[in-house]
């Protein structure tokens, strides 16, 4: 025996009201739209281009206030980038002088451990020696100068 078959709703039927009430405002919007262009093509011309006229007007107005928006916000993320720039510029200056600071420490201290004298302990000795031969030269002239003995 065959089963019976349930009847189908049909598509419309199947909608909501919401939707039925979107579909045919639409369909009104559509219908109006065809009844204007049709007047303006047969009844009045002029009423046409005026409509072109008025539609080029709205849409070069549109397209200044959307460039201007694109290019206010566009100002704006630059700004926002710039600073964000300017800061990871400064924590990275910071972290490359303490490196450095760190790396001379121990370079320092392993020269220090190996016996190698530093740039200061050098310029002492440097200034040692300079004072010592001033006093070789002092000597030197006393020396000659004296009277010799006979």
């Amino acid at each position: 025996m065959a089963a019976k078959r349930k009847p189908r709703k049909s598509a419309r039927a199947s909608r909501t009201g919401a939707e039925v009430q979107m579909v045919e405002m639409l369909h009104r919007i559509w219908l109006a739209g065809l009844g204007a262009v049709s007047k303006a093509q047969h009844g009045a011309p002029q009423l046409l281009e005026d409509l072109i006229e008025e539609g080029a007007r709205l849409d070069t107005q549109a397209r200044g206030a959307a460039r201007k928006a694109v290019t206010d916000v566009l100002g704006t993320m630059q700004k926002g980038v710039r600073s964000r720039i300017g800061q990871v510029r400064g924590r990275t200056s910071e972290a490359l002088d303490n490196l450095e600071r760190m790396f001379q420490v121990r370079v320092h201290r392993a020269l220090s451990q190996l016996g190698v004298p530093s740039s200061e302990e050098i310029e002492a000795l440097s200034k040692r020696v300079d004072a010592l031969n001033t006093s070789i030269d002092k000597l030197a002239r006393a020396r000659n100068h004296a009277p010799k003995p006979r």
